[in-house]
């Protein structure tokens, strides 16, 4: 299995959505090629119904899907199509694994906290995941036309965006939550993307609002002014959670806060660890008022292997733990991308960036 070490991959301003997709498929040929060859046989396992037939039929609607929601960012994954030399059907499976499958994975999710006091919001997450994509994780960095840094992202080979950061002191978050409707929808990596694009708050949950997602995922968009939580899925958008400038945390794991969501949401696995982790953060949530204190809390290790940084590891396909994570303060543009787990991992990696910030607009 390859390690790519979790690379840093630049986006120049002056590069098309294409050029940019190529050059990181073709940088990352071989591991885009594995983990792809990885998930379709994931899902083939969880599902061995899922033919050919159905995954091409599937992939195909999805891409169209994501051609009409943003065609730069489909034009982007078509180049790193070409570039890896991969089919469009491979590379959707990558991308939109998670909305592919049609049954939980016993213990796959994340945990998201965003807090705000005195005026200094904080977002950050862990990268809960199946242990195959670790060695796959990387960066995305994106300039501005000045070439100052414009965008921080956390992502896996192949793939636009799993959560990130911007110069305009907004972020966009993700976890995983499973529910009963599934359907071809728009890839969901290209939808944070489009979200981290926008230019405000506001626009942000516009896009959010416009989307047509293929299963089911929480949202945490933030600024330096505002923050919002919402559980999204086909057919709803249920907001959980607010927050207006004013002291406070939010926090969520995987499974459904809001009455409508949760009503839609497929049985929690014996073996998930969700509402484990949940109650972790209840706990300790209320000592946590800054960057630093959001990034030890990711990094907690109560209750291990169980814990927020989730290490619990069995004899089975669908193994799972905490692949990595971010956290960003929204003000002074201070980012932290990492890798692995500190304690645990001989490969843990983990890298620092400085946003200059500008004040996102209204609209």
């Amino acid at each position: 299995m390859i390690d790519h070490g979790f690379p840093v991959i630049d986006y120049k301003h002056d590069q098309t959505p294409r050029e940019r997709g190529r050059m990181h498929g073709e940088t990352f040929r071989e591991g885009i090629l594995e983990l792809a060859e990885i998930r379709l046989n994931l899902m083939r396992h969880i599902n061995p119904n899922m033919t050919e037939e159905t995954i091409s039929e599937l992939a195909a609607q999805q891409w169209m899907a994501s051609e009409v929601f943003d065609r730069d960012l489909t034009m982007e994954l078509q180049g790193i199509c070409d570039g890896a030399g991969i089919t469009r059907d491979q590379l959707v499976v990558l991308n939109n694994y998670t909305d592919f499958r049609d049954i939980n994975l016993p213990d796959e999710g994340c945990s998201l906290v965003y807090v705000n006091y005195g005026g200094n919001p904080v977002m950050g997450q862990t990268w809960d995941m199946h242990g195959s994509a670790k060695n796959y994780l990387c960066a995305i960095r994106i300039t501005d036309a000045d070439g100052a840094l414009a965008q921080v992202i956390l992502s896996v080979v192949g793939c636009p965006a799993l959560m990130g950061y911007t110069n305009l002191g907004t972020c966009v978050g993700v976890n995983n939550i499973t529910t009963s409707n599934a359907k071809a929808g728009t890839i969901w990596a290209v939808i944070v993307r489009k979200m981290l694009n926008q230019k405000s708050y506001e626009a942000m949950v516009r896009t959010l609002d416009q989307s047509s997602p293929a299963s089911g995922h929480h949202y945490c968009l933030a600024s330096t002014e505002s923050a919002g939580m919402f559980e999204v899925m086909p057919g709803l958008t249920e907001q959980v959670g607010a927050n207006a400038g004013e002291d406070g945390a939010m926090y969520h794991t995987n499974h459904c806060l809001g009455r409508e969501a949760a009503g839609r949401q497929l049985p929690v696995s014996k073996t998930s660890t969700t509402h484990i982790r949940y109650n972790l953060l209840e706990k300790k949530i209320g000592n946590v008022k800054n960057y630093d204190d959001v990034y030890k809390l990711l990094n907690d290790h109560e209750n291990y292997p169980k814990g927020i940084c989730f290490n619990f590891e069995y004899e089975s396909p669908d193994r799972t733990l905490t692949c990595g994570g971010a956290v960003g303060d929204l003000n002074s543009g201070r980012v932290r991308l990492w890798r692995g787990d500190k304690l645990y991992d001989d490969n843990f990696v983990e890298h620092e960036f400085n946003l200059p910030v500008a004040k996102a607009a209204k609209s």
